[in-house]
């Protein structure tokens, strides 16, 4: 079996949602032009050492173990279905978790002042409630129960519940279902960046606000597995990059 019929095969099973699933697709379909197509039987671990080495010219260690997965969970679906005899070994890459940027309450404060108010709204209840990007913007009232927020298509491609707080709540209310695009709100994002000086922060990105729910929540409880079922993680591997402590209080333990 060629490696692009297996895609297609393995693309009918692929759970998550229709995004993330055009997302996996197209991130098989570039391994497999790399490699020429190849009769799945061939692809050994030569071969994906090969597909590593070209992904690292362009890409970092997150982004090329993203795509590793991808091709390597398409593997394991083949091998479980006893078309393919050996699994091949993945070349994963060494990921630099320790800068995970997330906001101080001061700028918080700042970045909400700047921002248009919709756009604030929308950034506000990222930092509340960790949702993703995609899953608020594609929030209707209809899923909205009580004090839970009900996602039935996430990225993992399992449904979860999300709580709700008295001021998401409100803006919820307010503001559900968002009238915003994605280049508006990178626009009003990297405008409220420059005002606040922070233009030259690379870290310093929409996705900062998920950081920063799940530093909180941390924080607060101190229990990982929360935070995992909070940000809809499948992996406590993934969750464990929160896992660090912020200099104030690694100060206060030794005081």
């Amino acid at each position: 079996m060629k490696m692009n019929e297996l895609i297609q095969k393995y693309a009918k099973v692929c759970k998550g949602t229709f995004k993330y699933q055009l997302m996996v697709s197209s991130s098989l379909r570039q391994a497999s032009e790399f490699l020429g197509n190849p009769d799945i039987s061939l692809i050994n671990t030569a071969l994906v050492d090969d597909y590593t080495n070209h992904l690292s010219t362009t890409l970092k260690p997150a982004s090329i173990n993203r795509k590793l997965t991808n091709l390597h969970t398409m593997l394991k679906y083949a091998y479980d279905r006893e078309m393919l005899v050996k699994m091949p070994k993945m070349s994963w890459q060494k990921e630099d978790n320790e800068r995970v940027r997330w906001l101080s309450p001061e700028e918080e404060a700042k970045l909400l002042e700047l921002l248009p108010e919709q756009t604030a709204a929308f950034c506000e209840i990222l930092i509340h409630t960790g949702l993703r990007r995609g899953e608020l913007l594609g929030l209707s009232k209809d899923q909205v129960d009580g004090d839970y927020i009900r996602l039935w298509k996430t990225k993992t491609g399992k449904a979860r519940s999300v709580p709700m707080s008295s001021r998401v709540k409100e803006l919820v209310k307010d503001y559900v279902p968002f009238s915003l695009t994605i280049s508006g709100i990178n626009r009003d994002w990297n405008k409220a960046k420059q005002q606040m000086g922070l233009q030259h922060d690379k870290d310093f990105v929409l996705h900062t606000l998920r950081h920063t729910t799940a530093t909180r929540m941390l924080e607060r409880t101190g229990n990982i597995a929360i935070v995992q079922r909070m940000l809809g993680h499948a992996k406590i591997q993934t969750t464990m990059r929160y896992a660090h402590i912020s200099d104030q209080q690694l100060l206060q333990a030794v005081q």
